[in-house]
């Protein structure tokens, strides 16, 4: 089951802000304690916003300039 949780992010000027992150379903086989909280995250939602990540491990919005990173 996914489940919502509450993380810091910083974004590109180092503003650092709480925001929620989905974390997505774990496989059954899988050991969760060897997945990354980045791995974890399905998406996290900035003002509304839901962003993805990306491959490089950032979330970029695409209605604002804003790129971010979860640090906690």
């Amino acid at each position: 089951m996914s489940k919502l949780i509450q993380v810091k992010i910083s974004d590109q000027y180092n503003n650092i802000q709480d925001v929620q992150a989905l974390l997505r379903k774990i496989p059954e086989n899988s050991n969760a304690e060897e997945w990354s909280l980045f791995q974890k995250i399905e998406h996290i939602i900035v003002d509304g916003e839901i962003i993805l990540p990306s491959i490089e491990l950032l979330f970029e919005s695409t209605k604002t300039d804003s790129i971010y990173k979860v640090v906690e």
